[in-house]
């Protein structure tokens, strides 16, 4: 086996030359760092949007005030809540649909409940509700959802 005996080392330039092939490298990868967690933030927020309007959906599903509004015949003022979960700030209706606004954290809240049962489901007693989440700074809808509310 032969020995190398070049005892020469490396020259600056190769030391320059390999720095800088590893600052361009080093560079290139660390770039994906802050994006990564700008991602994570947005979905971290997008997640929290979605289990909000879920809740929000639950809870004016299990709500017997929003059942005995839908079972009464004069429909022009809303409803008054004993449910501290279910709380609406303005109420507003058209021919199809019932409206109703408020608030949760940093969201504004439309909901909005179908007059008339659903014809194509086997139990004629549900109304479908849809609650969408709404970004108070811009007003882009963040997360929906929907559901059905039993008589």
């Amino acid at each position: 086996m032969e020995i190398i005996r070049n005892e020469k080392g490396v020259t600056l330039i190769e030391v320059l030359a390999s720095i800088v092939l590893l600052s361009i490298i080093f560079l290139s990868v660390i770039r994906f760092f802050p994006q990564m967690g700008l991602i994570n933030n947005q979905n971290e927020n997008k997640t929290e949007a979605i289990n909000i309007a879920k809740e929000i959906l639950i809870n004016w599903q299990e709500s017997s005030d929003v059942k005995w509004f839908l079972v009464k015949t004069d429909h022009g003022t809303g409803f008054t809540s004993t449910d501290p979960k279910v709380v609406y700030n303005k109420f507003n209706f058209d021919d199809t649909y019932y409206y109703f606004e408020t608030s949760k954290d940093i969201y504004n809240v439309h909901i909005k409940i179908k007059k008339s049962p659903e014809t194509s489901s086997r139990l004629s007693s549900v109304n479908s509700i849809v609650v969408q989440l709404l970004n108070k700074k811009n007003g882009s809808v963040i997360s929906e959802t929907f559901g059905y509310v039993k008589r």
